[in-house]
């Protein structure tokens, strides 16, 4: 069936549970390949659309979108090139609080990323997202979409495009199908409020967003603008997860809103009137006298189903309660560490619920809980929504998305791994747990579906958490964002890194603008003030447990500098500028004090503490809109000789563009050319890194970070690119294509957004790592939920020995004739010849005086294959014949360094090779 009305309000597709408006854009059951070429125009590299079959409710075909990428046009393309669709249409979609739509891939490899956009007036809304191979259905709240320019409002869309990012120049496609608006039981209501709490609200709202998404609750999202244009109408419950300062007209739309039925959650703000419907007579503010005060809140036994018995909340200050109307009664109340009971923190009424203060995010799995609690509560077919996602979502362990897949995985874990019998107890509870989670299901018990579901992916994730085995020569760090260490003292932090069998640690000490260490260059911080020096407290108990201390500054940003500090950088013309003119608290790094203060600052930690090295991070400009201060205008004039008339258009899109591109670049490469010769001139032995963005080279362009330089002239001694993404073939995307980058120059270790997926797919990422030529891994964020519970499970198989850090090891090249930029050499040869050239023993705090070992041939997973030859004497090289072989490996130089009295052993490896067919 054709919709040729794109306004049209159809039934609710299946697979969903809830009653909801749906507004259907494209079905693509287009006649014909000239009727989807007519409707989807190509812009840009790209190819013309196809039909591609696919038997779904909204027919048979979706629309096929060549991603051509090694057709010599995206070649030639300076920047980012992607392969783009777009369709005209006139939608008015204001009161569709989601987008929904099937997206195909069928070979991930070559796409970064794909984007859906909605352009209105100036501007677009857009959303990335990363493809997967096969079908995704891909639910995407209105909250999720980015601005880009000025768009004029979703009640006025007049183009939809698509688009993949390219990865690499190989050939692939996409299909989308199903594309739809719709309108949702719930609505997450993201608070309009401007200045320094505009973020806040912003991450309140997303935060609860993300739960219901976990739990497979559909949504919609709008802002306080919208509920006064009346975008509850169709919606059963409304969330206002932070919403200061709200509008006359908004709540006079809520007040209605309750009137005509719907429900209400409100968190810490909320209006007076607002408040006494929902069973508040008053309220009281409370400052915390002492530090946890506010830790938790404990609630009623069996008040609603689902209820956690606690949750951690860490809260500052509480707005408390006085129950009074619409059967309110106070379900969860306020109490400290030790459990001693406080003010009322929640109220149930008819009407809805309110709590004294904001979801802090301190607990995910207890404030989650309550969350679903009483959004089942007051919507209760989201109870049956999230029993059946948590029933299907049990089986998705480590990279495995299904559990035929993660079986046929253990099945072949048991027959190598010494956890025999902790694997088969995982299977055989989970089996059990199964059982009794579809009897709750066919039974109605949704609850009991929840805790079954989750006892059974609780003995699947176990049993995978032992199928796994340590690699020696490994980076096993975490990057620690606070510069405490997080868990209780220094000492408390190095130990759980320790007996996790990490062996590194990246501090947060400094930003641009004030620091955590006894500095002379920049204002203290309260940490310093209150807890002391915190690089001398890190290095101390690092040296105590064997874990190197590489301390991070964030460079130019200064968020978070006294604004006593910001004004003098103002008054002195030091500050960015976006092409507009309008002032960002970043330093400009093309200034040349700032450069000196960036310089000096690292090197001051260099010159005055132990550190085994410093680690850039915001080493770049904040986006591609900065900077454009008059200091950059003479700057670069004084560069390119000659007077600029149309000051910044001729740099921002003008003929100048990529001159100035090219500029930006060089102003961030010079600070870390600059420390990097310095600092080793100092201390030889401090290793240099930097935490960068993953998708290079486009980068380069827009915030001027070309990392990949940085480690082919040796500025770097090693880099972390930060690949946080909750997708496995994204991630896996992200680590091949930065290792053929680098190809082998430095040790490549892959940043790990471990806040952001469980503990069982962090270690799936860094199996992914090993499995593709990266060196290490380093996880974000060092904190007390990492130390206490995720380094136990990592420390059972998969670290569960001491591992060697391979930037400690000698200077070792590796060189063949086939090297290139791919991820994995392949070689056509019948046999591979290798130069294997020792260039000296490497920088170490005492100078090493030999080395000996051997050359051996390795799978990813460090498991010898052969030995070649003996390791060659210092300024020698060894050449190695390598025979055609089945599967990816890599040449190691392996061996121990005499340092002192010391033996130190080490582990270097070449990048990956692999004969082709």
């Amino acid at each position: 069936m054709r919709y040729s009305d794109l306004t049209c309000v159809v039934a609710l597709l299946a697979a969903t549970s809830f009653a909801a408006d749906v507004m259907l854009i494209d079905d693509f059951e287009y006649a014909d390949e000239a009727a989807a070429q007519a409707a989807w125009q190509p812009d840009e590299q790209a190819e013309p659309v196809g039909l591609y079959p696919h038997e779904s409710e909204g027919g048979k075909t979706a629309l096929m979108m060549p991603c051509n990428f090694s057709l010599e046009r995206y070649k030639l393309s300076p920047n980012n090139p992607r392969a783009v669709y777009d369709r005209t249409v006139d939608l008015d979609l204001a009161r569709y609080g989601s987008i929904v739509f099937d997206f195909y891939c069928d070979d991930p490899d070559p796409i970064r990323n794909a984007t859906l956009y909605f352009h209105s007036a100036a501007g677009w809304y857009a959303k990335g997202f990363n493809p997967s191979k096969g079908w995704k259905r891909m639910s995407v709240s209105r909250s999720e979409f980015g601005r880009e320019d000025a768009p004029g409002g979703w009640r006025a869309i007049d183009r939809i495009r698509v688009c993949a990012w390219q990865s690499k120049a190989e050939d692939t496609f996409c299909a989308i199908d199903n594309l739809h608006a719709r309108t949702e039981d719930i609505a997450i209501i993201r608070g309009s409020v401007e200045g320094s709490e505009s973020r806040t609200a912003r991450d309140c709202a997303e935060r609860v967003g993300n739960w219901l998404s976990e739990f497979g609750i559909r949504y919609g999202s709008f802002t306080d603008e919208d509920v006064a244009a009346g975008a509850l109408s169709s919606h059963k419950l409304a969330i206002f997860a932070y919403n200061p300062g709200m509008s006359a007209e908004a709540i006079a739309q809520v007040i209605d809103f309750i009137g005509r039925g719907g429900k209400v959650m409100f968190f810490y703000s909320i209006d007076a009137e607002l408040a006494k419907l929902l069973g508040v007579a008053s309220y009281t503010y409370m400052g915390s006298e002492h530090r946890d005060q506010f830790a938790e809140v404990g609630f009623e036994a069996d008040a609603i189903p689902g209820l956690p018995e606690k949750m951690q909340q860490g809260s500052w200050n509480i707005n408390a309660p006085e129950v009074g109307g619409h059967n309110a009664k106070a379900i969860g109340f306020w109490q400290d560490k030790e459990g001693n009971a406080g003010p009322a923190a929640v109220v149930l009424s008819d009407n809805g619920s309110y709590m004294g203060h904001i979801l802090t995010g301190s607990d995910a799995a207890g404030q989650s809980a309550f969350t679903l609690a009483l959004v089942g509560h007051f919507v209760p077919e989201a109870w049956q929504q999230a029993a059946e996602n948590a029933l299907t979502g049990a089986k998705r362990v480590g990279p495995f998305t299904d559990r035929e897949q993660l079986s046929e995985f253990l099945s072949r874990a048991l027959e190598t791994t010494p956890f025999t019998n902790e694997i088969q107890a995982g299977l055989d509870e989970a089996a059990q747990a199964e059982i009794a989670a579809k009897q709750a299901l066919d039974e109605g018990e949704y609850v009991t579906v929840m805790t079954e579901a989750s006892r059974m992916r609780g003995a699947l994730a176990g049993a995978y958490e032992y199928a796994h085995s340590p690699r020696d020569g490994e980076f096993r760090a975490v990057w620690n964002h606070s510069g405490t260490g997080d868990v209780g003292t220094w000492d408390d932090a190095m130990k759980a890194l320790a007996d996790g069998n990490f062996n590194a640690v990246v501090p947060n000490m400094w930003w641009g603008g004030i620091a955590h260490y006894d500095s002379k260059l920049l204002p203290h911080s309260k940490t310093f003030e209150e807890k002391g020096d915190q690089i001398a407290q890190a290095v101390e108990a690092g040296k105590k447990y064997g874990i190197e201390v590489h301390p991070w500054k964030v460079n130019w940003n200064l968020s978070t500098a006294p604004d006593s500090f910001v004004d003098q950088m103002r008054e002195e013309g030091r500050l960015q500028a976006r092409a507009n003119g309008e002032e960002m608290r970043w330093l400009c790094p093309s200034h040349p004090d700032n450069f000196k203060l960036e310089v000096d600052t690292m090197l001051e930690v260099v010159r005055n503490y132990d550190v085994d090295g410093v680690h850039f991070d915001y080493i770049r400009y904040p986006h591609g809109d900065s900077c454009y201060c008059e200091g950059c205008h003479e700057r670069f004039e004084k560069f390119i000789g000659r007077e600029i008339d149309d000051w910044p258009t001729e740099v921002v899109s003008g003929d100048l563009k990529q001159q100035y591109r090219d500029w930006r670049c060089d102003q961030i490469t010079r600070v870390v050319k600059a420390v990097a010769e310095e600092a080793h001139r100092i201390k030889p032995h401090i290793k240099i890194s930097a935490a960068v963005f993953g998708s290079y080279p486009a980068i380069k362009n827009s915030i001027g970070q070309d990392w990949v330089l940085w480690c082919r002239e040796g500025w770097l001694d090693f880099v972390c690119p930060m690949d946080y993404t909750q997708s496995d073939s994204y991630f896996t995307s992200l680590v091949k294509t930065q290792v053929g980058y680098v190809g082998g120059t430095v040790p490549l270790y892959t940043g790990i957004g471990h806040w952001r997926i469980p503990d069982d797919q962090a270690i799936g990422q860094m199996e992914i790592s090993r499995n593709n030529g990266a060196d290490g891994f380093i996880l974000f964020n060092m904190g007390a939920s990492l130390a206490e519970n995720a380094l136990p499970k990592f420390a059972k198989a998969i670290t569960s020995e001491k591992a060697v850090l391979p930037h400690n090891a000698p200077d070792v090249t590796f060189k063949t004739q086939f090297d290139n930029e791919e991820p994995v050499v392949e070689v056509a040869e019948a046999g591979l010849t290798m130069e294997i050239t020792l260039s000296s023993l490497g920088q170490h705090r005492t100078p090493a005086d030999k080395a000996q070992g051997e050359i051996a041939l390795e799978d990813l997973s460090g498991k010898r294959i052969k030995t070649l030859c003996a390791l060659p004497a210092v300024g020698e090289t060894a050449t190695v014949n390598i025979n055609r072989q089945d599967g990816v490996f890599r040449v190691a130089a392996t061996g121990e360094l005499s340092v002192g009295d010391d033996a130190q052993r080490f582990i270097r490896r070449s990048r990956p090779y692999q004969f082709s067919d």
